[in-house]
């Protein structure tokens, strides 16, 4: 590419250059004169479109900060609309005719309901205010996580929801934050005082005869059924941690589900509503990777709501320090959101900001978005400090008068309303606050906390074999005319039931396709799932030809329940916390998230413990969410092997969850049938399976299929002789000990793989450990000492032995020295370690017999 003589001269002298010709045309050199005398008639002839500037660029000098001074309103009426209290940014909407839509509505008024009535709004601010001063003076010294100075945020979610159930919208899903909790719960949602007071009071939120951890107030959800403006809706409020925007996720997947339920015109009635404060929203990652699940069809739920309560500040983070983008809603400009600021200070523009934002998610199905920029009164928490490190901003704050005064007074100036009146509300509001407080003491949780759950469909995991034979052959054969890829051929060979027995990806086929049968509703998500990350599933079967896709088992009978794997995009927070979403709403469908990789589910952890792991102790919300999770050394190196075991049975507790390990197809057939009849109303983590997908040995007899089978927890290699050694362990590595079992003939040796971890299987090892009181004990795992299930079995191994009566009750370990890496990254050094571990397991079996003999 050629070189300008501009290249090398510099933006400041250019601007010098033109500030002189502009000062005095002939002081500038000839050359530069033309230069300038043709630009200066190019800008001349082009036509002013002053419009197009306020509508693009207005909002960055629009009166936004209820702590800057007021601006005198201009008189250009474009200018106006888009430089006052209420201010649109529709610049990197890509749509033109979305872009249209939005200025119809900011312009005429177009597609919105007639302006809030103010003296609603002035009643929804008084409530804001006195619950937040009432529990300020009752309860100076606890965290409640005020309002103050967002109390618009009560009108105008409150209009949100009423607008909403005006357009057909029966139900919304609510995720929300710390700030402004309690007082949203009982100002828009209705929740009894007396028994919020008690919360808050330290009462506990579920009934004591079944004891749980429960949370503190500003953490628990609520279901309520609502009646606004003559349109019935129901709310539900979703329980959260205090790791900030990590309940997003999960609105959107409750979401879905309940629009997928209703089916065709879900979307129209259901509206997910996500509640954000300024730092968190442009702080966490995971805001972005939910915003691009919009589009995607296995996560779109047209259009989400999103309120942003703009504090200004975060904890102690000012503006500057927490962001580079100039406003807090940077990242809903990657998509075509509508997105609108306004001034908390200004009730009216507040209320207009919900109308358009609930209008555009109704008719474009794109998220809006509301920038409510306000200020917090207090610190971070009402026992907080904010003047060690903001001392003039909240100089500032403490002269400023709250906005249901300000409001008050110019609804009186209008001959709208008395002080009187005025008055009476807040009176009867204080007057409300005491029955609830007086109340308090005497309420009594009736209701035990958990939502309804459906009742299990059978007890029988096994499946008659003509049901088997009509999945695999309807899998097994390919679509009509369908041109597939050369080795397709192949691979729908391999789905035949054969005598030699049943591989593992035929294995799932079979549950999820019997599973449909009997009408339970399948829902399989996570990256390259459809094919399978080790090219092992093949759900989807595309025409080469014409790129049409075919999903077998979406079509076995018309009247079965629908089977849907989705792709996701490559991100594991969102995505897990969507699944376990959709858990939480549809707990009659079978629900599962694959990692491509198990190691890679950690990017994740705070869905595991805060949500998965937890939730039901918390929160009374029960999952049946499915993990499956690729687990197994297998010299690929440290981040693709391990799925973390060990984690998951140091969150295991009070039966929260099940932790297994199959080894079988059968095994994992019977888990995903146990699963999806409703047989464990628990969440399920699977170490999922790599190589046993094709390893020849890892085959299932017809028969483990069939009715009166089910999950084996145990299974035992057991010889018929007397036992001298026995080998525990738990997933793939049992193939190689069964192998060198036989290589060495070593009738004396029993090998019991744990199937299931946790819950562990006690009584199964207990009725075999009897059989062999002077066998010695090897717990054998190819993961490192510090890793694996090792430390977290051993001494529970002990006791079992111990109460069998066993002479050597202590096991001794096999397995990889301990590690900070998970594995190692060179496949001969894998190889050469997995030949040691299994050697050193059966080492033991000498001294074993020398015990015996002595």
């Amino acid at each position: 590419m050629a070189s300008s003589p501009l290249s090398g001269i510099s933006l400041q002298y250019l601007d010098a250059m033109q500030a002189a010709f502009d000062r005095d045309p002939g002081s500038v050199e000839p050359g530069w004169r033309v230069i300038f005398q043709v630009l200066a008639e190019m800008d001349a002839r082009r036509p002013a479109d002053t419009g197009a500037e306020w509508r693009d660029r207005g909002h960055l000098t629009a009166s936004l900060d209820p702590l800057a001074p007021g601006a005198t309103p201009p008189a250009d009426p474009i200018q106006a609309l888009y430089t006052g209290t209420l201010a649109v940014e529709s610049a990197h909407i890509d749509d033109a005719a979305r872009s249209a839509w939005l200025r119809a509505a900011v312009e005429q008024d177009a597609g919105l309901p007639a302006p809030a009535a103010p003296m609603a709004v002035l009643a929804e601010l008084i409530e804001a205010e006195e619950f937040e001063n009432f529990l300020g003076r009752k309860f100076p010294t606890k965290k409640r996580f005020g309002a103050e100075g967002a109390e618009a945020l009560i009108p105008l979610l409150r209009r949100v929801l009423a607008n909403a159930a005006a357009q057909g919208v029966t139900r919304a899903v609510i995720g929300t934050m710390h700030r402004g909790r309690l007082s949203i719960v009982a100002n828009v949602l209705g929740r009894s005082l007396a028994r919020m007071i008690g919360e808050v009071k330290g009462a506990h939120p579920f009934p004591a005869d079944a004891p749980r951890a429960g949370d503190v107030p500003y953490h628990l959800g609520l279901e309520a059924d609502l009646i606004l403006d003559g349109h019935p809706i129901r709310v539900t409020l979703l329980s959260n941690p205090s790791h900030l925007e990590a309940v997003d996720p999960l609105v959107l997947g409750r979401a879905r589900a309940a629009q997928d339920a209703i089916g065709e015109g879900g979307v129209d009635k259901v509206l997910p509503i996500i509640l954000h404060t300024d730092a968190a929203v442009v702080g966490q990652g995971l805001v972005a990777e939910c915003i691009q699940l919009a589009g995607p069809a296995g996560y779109t739920v047209g259009g989400t709501v999103h309120l942003v309560v703009n504090n200004q500040i975060g904890f102690t983070t000012e503006v500057q320090e927490a962001r580079t983008s100039r406003h807090c809603t940077g990242p809903w400009k990657a998509v075509d959101s509508a997105i609108l600021h306004v001034n908390g200070d200004d009730p009216a523009a507040v209320c207009r900001a919900a109308d358009i934002a609930v209008a555009w998610r109704q008719a474009q199905h794109c998220d809006a978005v509301i920038d409510l920029v306000c200020y917090r009164r207090n610190g971070h928490n009402e026992i907080d400090e904010p003047g060690f490190t903001q001392p003039l901003l909240y100089a500032r704050i403490a002269g400023k008068p709250p906005v249901t005064r300000r409001f008050a007074a110019s609804l009186i100036a209008a001959g709208i309303t008395t002080e009187d009146a005025v008055a009476a509300l807040a009176e009867a509001c204080r007057a409300r606050l005491q029955a609830g407080y007086d109340e308090a003491p005497a309420h009594r949780v009736n209701e035990s906390g958990f939502p309804a759950r459906p009742a299990a469909r059978g007890q029988d995991t096994g499946v008659a074999e003509p049901v088997l034979a009509r999945i695999a052959t309807a899998l097994a054969n390919p679509p009509d005319g369908a041109v597939l890829h050369p080795r397709m051929g192949r691979v729908l060979r391999q789905r035949a039931i054969e005598e030699a027995g049943i591989p593992w990806p035929s294995a799932e086929a079979m549950a999820f396709g019997s599973l449909v049968l009997d009408g339970v509703p399948v829902r399989l998500s996570g990256q390259d799932v459809v094919r399978g990350a080790f090219s092992h599933r093949h759900f989807s079967l595309t025409d080469r030809m014409t790129g049409q896709k075919h999903v077998g088992l979406d079509g076995l009978d018309p009247a079965q329940a629908r089977f849907q794997a989705f792709n996701s995009p490559l991100s594991e927070y969102a995505v897990l916390g969507f699944e376990y979403g959709y858990s939480l709403e549809r707990p009659e469908a079978l629900v599962l998230w694959e990692a491509q990789f198990g190691d890679f589910a950690n990017g994740a952890q705070i869905m595991i413990d805060q949500f998965i792991t937890s939730g039901e102790e918390k929160w009374c919300d029960p999952s049946r969410l499915v993990m499956l999770l690729p687990h197994g050394l297998e010299g690929q190196g440290p981040e693709h092997s391990s799925a973390r075991l060990e984690r998951y049975l140091q969150l295991a507790a009070l039966d929260n969850m099940r932790v297994v390990n199959p080894s079988t197809p059968a095994n994992y057939f019977h888990l995903l049938r146990e699963q999806g009849l409703g047989l464990c109303d628990k969440p399920l983590v699977i170490m999922g399976a790599k190589k046993l997908l094709r390893l020849p040995a890892a085959l299932s007899p017809l028969r483990d299929f069939l009715p009166g089978t089910g999950f084996t927890p145990v299974v035992a290699t057991v010889p018929e002789g007397p036992v001298e050694l026995v080998l525990l362990c738990s997933g793939k590595i049992a193939y190689e000990l069964e192998e060198q079992r036989q290589a060495r003939d070593a009738r004396t040796v029993a090998i019991l793989r744990l199937e299931r971890l946790y819950p562990l299987p006690a009584d199964e090892l207990r009725a075999l450990l009897r059989r062999w009181p002077n066998a010695r004990l090897v717990w054998v795992q190819e993961e490192p000492e510090n890793m694996g299930a090792w430390r977290w079995i051993d001494r529970q191994l002990e006791t079992l032995a111990m109460e069998c009566r066993m002479a050597a009750p202590r096991a001794d370990y096999a397995g990889r020295p301990e590690s900070p890496s998970p594995a190692g990254s060179f496949h001969g050094d894998h190889d050469t370690d997995q030949r040691a571990i299994v050697e050193r397991a059966f080492a033991a079996l000498p001294r074993a017999a020398a015990e015996a003999a002595q």
